[in-house]
């Protein structure tokens, strides 16, 4: 037990200390592939630590809810990283239903921050709010017939025993493994407002979606909302790479290579999507969800009348 709990904070720590340093690579990768030198993969960190340093100014017309929104933010992503298996290494908080639980803190890490930026009282706050609102509604069923449809098939309902159940094995589990990856990309894409649904880099208000709700926030505040971003990127990394861990060949050695190969192969085409790839029109989005959807509930289906 005592192992387990140290396995636990140790993947706690690597997900926590290394967030920024991916969302950097994919910075990076961005700029080789656009033929330009880039900022250096460290510099989320730099950005965070000149954050921490600077003055926190709240609106005049805020309430104590833009106080504790950043907090509560980053408190709820941290506490869903708790749930998240590393290689072979049990997560620190581990438990069957847990998979729900996951979805819902997140869910509930989006609901303070919307309550935050409507309570500034700006309308471009509010109009990224409303957004952000609307296409959580769609978002939300891609992670259950993605991840669910491999819960529903393994009979199981913790996130660690979901992932310890796959088994690449036949070509028709593979298959199934695969689709269900691509639904992951395409929910990790939406849910951390990366191309083509949403810019990171944006500075235009009337096109951002998460950024443009915390246009007011700055010092300590904006520090904990980017280093949340930077923690919930990594959390769909690992919920992608951790499809393809060969949790049946018990090898540790093995389990270390693919989730630093695959998170340089996830940041590498994350940074090809953001740079071949234009930003969808808002009307477009919710038929982007939806496709993604689609493609979850249609690979159950036929997984589960075909096997």
């Amino acid at each position: 037990m005592e192992i387990e709990i140290l396995q636990g904070i140790i993947s706690l720590l690597i997900i926590l200390g290394f967030s920024p340093l991916f969302a950097g690579l994919i910075n990076k990768l961005k700029a080789v592939l656009t033929g330009r030198i880039g900022a250096p993969v460290w510099q989320p960190y730099y950005d965070l630590k000149r954050l921490f340093k600077k003055e926190t100014i709240n609106a005049t017309v805020s309430s104590f809810v833009s106080r504790i929104s950043p907090v509560i933010n980053f408190v709820t992503v941290a506490v869903a990283a708790t749930m998240l298996p590393i290689g072979f290494w049990k997560p620190l908080i581990s438990f069957n239903g847990d998979i729900i639980l996951f979805a819902y803190i997140l869910g509930l890490a989006r609901f303070i921050q919307i309550l935050a930026a409507m309570d500034i009282g700006s309308s471009f706050e509010g109009m990224g709010a409303a957004r952000e609102a609307t296409f959580a509604l769609f978002a939300e069923p891609i992670f259950f017939f993605t991840l669910g449809s491999v819960a529903f098939i393994s009979g199981l309902s913790s996130i660690y025993d979901i992932y310890y159940s796959i088994q690449l094995n036949n070509i028709s589990y593979i298959v199934f493994i695969v689709i269900c990856s691509i639904s992951a990309f395409l929910l990790a894409v939406t849910e951390c407002s990366r191309m083509p649904v949403d810019d990171p880099n944006t500075h235009l208000e009337l096109t951002m979606i998460h950024e443009v709700m915390i246009l007011d926030n700055s010092g300590i505040d904006l520090f904990l909302y980017q280093y949340s971003g930077y923690i919930k990127l990594f959390i769909y990394a690992i919920l992608e790479i951790s499809f393809f861990y060969p949790f049946s060949a018990q090898s540790y050695l093995v389990g270390v290579m693919i989730f630093v190969i695959g998170s340089f192969i996830l940041a590498l085409t994350l940074a090809t999507v953001e740079t071949i790839t234009s930003r969808f029109k808002m009307k477009n989005i919710p038929q982007y969800l939806l496709f993604a959807t689609a493609i979850g509930i249609l690979n159950l289906l036929i997984y589960t009348f075909t096997k």
